[in-house]
């Protein structure tokens, strides 16, 4: 009988440890799990976080270049206004040639002015493509714009 109570309390504690494992195993295993998704949340955080720095620095971007191609296309309409006045008050004369410059440089200022219009659909993958060709757009515009009343003053 005593062997019997000896055998049956070794039994017992061994299924007590038993026990005791795999709860531990559980609940580490749990842990994990839950430090797994804790991990997965804070990226997904952290990379909305991102997205919204990088669309700021995007729109940003474009208030800066929609600034500067309407500051060029602004220029050149009131040149052109102030040529075209003295067109109507007849202290100049238009040739030809003239005319059909001033007809260009009207369509570039209209190209530009839709190229702006379209800023606003382009997103982060397409926008340094378009914003290079832009800028490089607005330039020789600029260039156009001052070498013509240069020429004709």
């Amino acid at each position: 009988m005593k062997m019997k109570n000896i055998t049956m309390k070794a039994f017992t504690k061994q299924m007590n440890w038993i026990f005791i494992l795999i709860l531990s195993a559980t609940i580490l295993s749990c842990n994990s799990s839950n430090k797994q998704n804790n991990n997965k949340q804070e990226l997904a955080e952290d990379l909305q976080e991102v997205k919204q720095d990088v669309n700021a620095i995007l729109e940003k971007d474009k208030k800066k270049l929609k600034m500067e191609v309407d500051s060029a296309i602004t220029d050149f309409n009131e040149k052109l206004y102030d040529y075209e006045d003295e067109l109507r008050k007849g202290t100049k004369q238009v040739n030809t040639e003239t005319a059909e410059l001033i007809e260009e440089l009207k369509v570039k200022s209209d190209s530009l002015s839709t190229r702006v219009d379209e800023m606003k659909d382009q997103g982060e993958e397409t926008w340094d493509d378009f914003k290079e060709e832009l800028q490089y757009d607005t330039e020789n515009f600029k260039e156009s714009v001052a070498a013509f009343f240069k020429d004709n003053k």
